[in-house]
């Protein structure tokens, strides 16, 4: 069946060219709207999804789905697949496809272990990075360009990819159950956790409720939604500079909000300052977001004195830091105080058969690099694992 399709997308954007490529794979035609360069379209996408974000595509005028949602995509406009990989008992699975996910699916290829990858996306929040500078052999390189050159690796060496989302594991007679979105329960001899981090939310007063609506993580997927507006970016370290720099060459006016010391590099902070429509808070956090269908104002609380200041604009960047992936894990497996998993030098948890790798675990360097390194240690520990049971 032949659908209208059109999709509201940003150039640059990680999350649309993952809805493009699922199109294009799949030899399905649609209208792109580019909302970077018409503000039309910008107006449209936000009026129909209610949201400040992309990708927005409308199905048939009648369905929208907001941001990649490959899977709802798939039910929607292809068959059903035939293959059902719940009847199998794998060697291994991967849970995760950003840095260590991905090193650790091109070495379980090379060693012809019978296994699979989950992840609902590839690449992990490094994709969002606009410029990667400090990876062996790329001096410099976009995040999305380096992490599709290892994905493509990856499916080159042999690796199979299931889109899907995990909602829970156990250990039962031996194998791993591994609960998930879609396909079913999955089982396996081992399991590598290489689920990552995600941006940390504030807790404050209606950021749940204003989430999309003008609260926002991605500057590049959503920063020209807020053209010639008034927003504000939070953080004190390089994510948030590189955000509000970002945002200085596209909003009216820039309000840089830091709660306390400063940790980005000192050449970012220098470029802010040479951006003449920031406004800067220093000692301040966030106690409130506010507004009516989108967000209007938020409300910050001075450190010094308790006092309370109302800031009027239309989006709040979120840039203080990230949050381990662990929650399906908890209860299962050993977690910190920070919730990451607990692992020893060569990536064992204290479930046997169960090793993880990346920044969702207890290691101290939290880097792209040494992602890629742990995720080849997992893959050697579980191997082992697999010889000796």
């Amino acid at each position: 069946m032949n659908h209208k399709i059109v999709l509201y997308s940003l150039d640059g954007c990680p999350h649309c060219k993952n809805v493009k490529k699922f199109f294009k794979s799949n030899g399905i035609d649609y209208i792109n709207r580019d909302v970077g360069e018409s503000d039309a379209a910008a107006e449209e996408a936000v009026k129909i999804s209610g949201q400040m974000g992309v990708p927005v595509t409308v199905i048939d005028d009648e369905t929208v789905i907001v941001g990649d949602d490959i899977r709802q995509l798939k039910a929607l406009l292809l068959e059903p697949e035939g293959n059902d990989i719940s009847k199998k008992v794998y060697d291994l699975i991967i849970i995760g496809a950003g840095a260590s996910g991905l090193s650790a699916s091109i070495y379980a290829a090379r060693k012809n272990i019978d296994f699979i990858v989950v992840s609902g996306s590839v690449g992990g929040m490094v994709k969002q990075s606009a410029v990667v500078e400090n990876f062996p052999s790329y001096p410099e390189i976009s995040g999305e360009k380096l992490m599709n050159k290892i994905y493509e690796h990856a499916k080159k060496a042999g690796a199979n990819f299931v889109d899907d989302a995990v909602t829970g594991i156990i250990k039962e007679d031996g194998l791993f159950k591994i609960d998930t979105i879609g396909s079913g329960t999955l089982s396996s001899k081992t399991v590598i956790a290489a689920t990552g981090r995600s941006p940390r939310l504030t807790q404050a007063k209606g950021e749940d409720e204003f989430f999309g609506k003008g609260v926002a993580i991605c500057s590049t997927c959503d920063g020209p939604l807020y053209k010639r507006k008034t927003v504000g970016v939070l953080g004190g370290g390089n994510t948030a500079f590189d955000t509000a720099i970002d945002m200085a060459d596209i909003a009216k006016e820039v309000h840089m909000i830091v709660r306390g010391d400063i940790k980005a590099d000192e050449a970012l902070v220098s470029k802010l300052k040479s951006k003449k429509n920031v406004v800067y808070h220093y000692g301040f956090e966030i106690v409130e977001f506010g507004g009516n269908k989108m967000l209007e104002f938020i409300n910050l609380k001075n450190l010094k004195d308790g006092s309370i200041e109302k800031i009027q604009l239309s989006g709040l960047f979120l840039g203080i830091g990230l949050d381990a992936n662990t929650r399906i894990f908890d209860g299962f497996v050993n977690l910190n105080n920070s919730k990451e998993i607990v692992i020893d030098q060569n990536c064992k948890t204290n479930v046997d058969g169960f090793f993880a790798a990346g920044d969702s675990t207890s290691v101290f360097a939290k880097q792209l690099t040494s992602s890629v390194g742990e995720g080849v240690k997992a893959l050697i520990s579980a191997v082992e694992y697999l010889k000796n049971n």
